[in-house]
C-alpha cells in the first residue's frame, strides 16, 4: 500500500486507458485514409515517448519494477478487443515495456564510486 501511495497521481494513470484505448478509438472512427498516421504518429511516436515517461516517473516515485508491466497490459487488452491489429499489436506491447525497463533502469550502469571501494578478495589485511 505504501508503494502505491508514492504512485498515486491520478492524471498519470488515467493516460493510460487513454492512449491504449481511446487515442486507437479515436484514429479507428476517422477514414480509412488516416489508419498509416494511427500507426505512425499514436503507435510510435506518442506511445513510445509515454513508455519512456512511465519509467522515469516510476524511477523518480521510487516505486516496484513490478509496476512496468502496467502500462503493456493496458495496451494488450486494447489489442485483444480489437482496436489495433492482432499482427503488431502485442510486438508494440513488448517493446513498450523494453523501453520502460531501459528507462527505468537508465542511470544506473555505473558505480559512483567503484574506484574508492577496498577490495574483498583476499580479505581486509590493514585499513590505514
Amino acid at each position: 500500500m505504501r508503494e502505491f501511495k508514492k504512485i498515486s497521481n491520478w492524471r498519470f494513470w488515467i493516460w493510460m486507458p487513454i492512449l491504449a484505448w481511446g487515442v486507437p478509438l479515436l484514429f479507428n472512427s476517422l477514414p480509412s485514409g488516416f489508419k498509416q498516421y494511427k500507426l505512425v504518429l499514436s503507435l510510435f511516436l506518442i506511445n513510445m515517448i509515454f513508455s519512456i515517461f512511465v519509467g522515469i516517473y516510476l524511477r523518480k516515485h521510487g516505486s516496484f519494477w513490478m509496476l512496468l508491466p502496467v502500462w503493456p497490459i493496458i495496451f494488450a487488452i486494447g489489442v485483444i478487443f480489437g482496436l489495433n491489429a492482432l499482427s503488431y499489436g502485442f510486438f508494440l506491447a513488448l517493446t513498450y515495456l523494453i523501453i520502460e525497463l531501459f528507462a527505468y533502469t537508465s542511470g544506473q550502469e555505473e558505480e559512483v564510486d567503484v574506484e574508492q571501494q577496498i577490495p574483498i578478495d583476499g580479505g581486509i589485511k590493514e585499513v590505514k
